[in-house]
């Protein structure tokens, strides 16, 4: 019983799925190197901190964050949606001096989208993605970023029951 649990991984596979998309994307990982992360990792300020100086993150960061269950809707009991934010930040400082990269937010949201809108996951029968919202802002930090907001849904099973 205590095995079931610890290897259920619905949204965790699909989240893994698009962050080692992302992370396999020429565009992306190419210099300026694009950090992309899990919002799973635990500390994400620490493993920002870590990784911007060795990999030289001018290139920004995307952190794909847990994917949130929608509302169920009652016409459709046996299917699960999930809504998948994904923030691409900007370090302004470094990106936007003289010296820096000039890769802004509002290209890797773009790139992004490009990549993600339609994609078709491998796991679990997920429904192509869509993207529900964009929107562009500061965060707490005054880090610029873009929110891209993906849906998605799959049968789920209510009959199996361990």
């Amino acid at each position: 019983m205590g095995e079931a649990i610890h290897s259920f991984g619905l949204v965790r596979d699909l989240q893994e799925e698009l962050r080692n998309l992302l992370q396999e994307n020429e565009g992306l990982f190419a210099p300026p190197r694009t950090l992309v992360l899990s919002e799973n990792i635990g500390d994400i300020e620490s493993e920002i901190t870590k990784a911007v100086g060795p990999l030289n993150t001018g290139g920004g960061i995307v952190i794909i964050r847990n994917p949130a269950p929608i509302t169920a809707d009652a016409r459709k009991p046996f299917m699960f949606g999930v809504t998948i934010q994904i923030d691409c930040v900007e370090k302004s400082i470094v990106n936007r001096s003289v010296s820096g990269n000039q890769v802004w937010g509002e290209r890797l949201g773009e790139m992004v989208f490009n990549i993600l809108q339609n994609y078709q996951p491998t796991s679990n029968g997920w429904t192509p993605l869509v993207r529900t919202t964009w929107q562009t802002g500061k965060n707490e930090r005054g880090d610029l970023v873009d929110n891209v907001t993906f849906s998605t849904e799959t049968v789920y099973d209510t009959t199996t029951v361990e």
